[in-house]
């Protein structure tokens, strides 16, 4: 699949016509590129399957997938929590699975750790600022509040 670059500008053009979740740079492109008579319009079944399919990432992945992932784990966790540990190999085992680690995540950062996992503890202190996950909590163990609780059930796992 051949790589383009856009600008700056012209991304977060893109971002405000994409899907949350859903859509990469790709699809809205092709959206636009369909709707201006230049690409043929796909069936609306393949058009569903290809929106599932894993597409390579040639970029980091987004910080609010990881805390979606992180929000959706701790929630399948005894008592809606997990040491730092298990909690990040769980995130990135399933966004592996599910199509969200690329290449550009799994270099290393100063620190020894692969960049998805550091990212996974940013998204952990967003989701604590917000409140989702205890500040009282024992050292290394990340737990969700009751408001985490709430939110991780309106969790929907982004899909490639």
């Amino acid at each position: 699949m051949p790589t383009i670059r856009v600008d700056p500008e012209v991304f977060e053009g893109l971002q405000k016509l994409a899907k949350p979740f859903v859509d990469s740079p790709s699809s809205v492109i092709r959206r636009l590129l369909e709707d201006q008579g230049v690409l043929a319009k796909r069936p609306e079944a393949a058009a569903q399957s290809a929106a599932t399919e894993p597409l390579p990432t040639a970029g980091l992945t987004p910080q609010p997938v990881f805390e979606a992932y992180l929000l959706w784990v701790l929630q399948r966790q005894p008592g809606g929590h997990a040491h730092k540990r298990d909690a990040t190999h769980e995130v990135v085992k399933r966004m592996m699975h599910d199509g969200h680690i690329g290449a550009a995540d799994q270099e290393l950062v100063s620190t020894g750790e692969t960049k998805a996992e550091n990212t996974i503890s940013w998204a952990r202190n967003a989701l604590k600022d917000r409140g989702y996950l205890s500040r009282a909590a024992r050292r290394g163990i990340w737990e969700l509040t009751s408001e985490g609780a709430e939110a991780a059930k309106q969790v929907v796992l982004p899909k490639r």
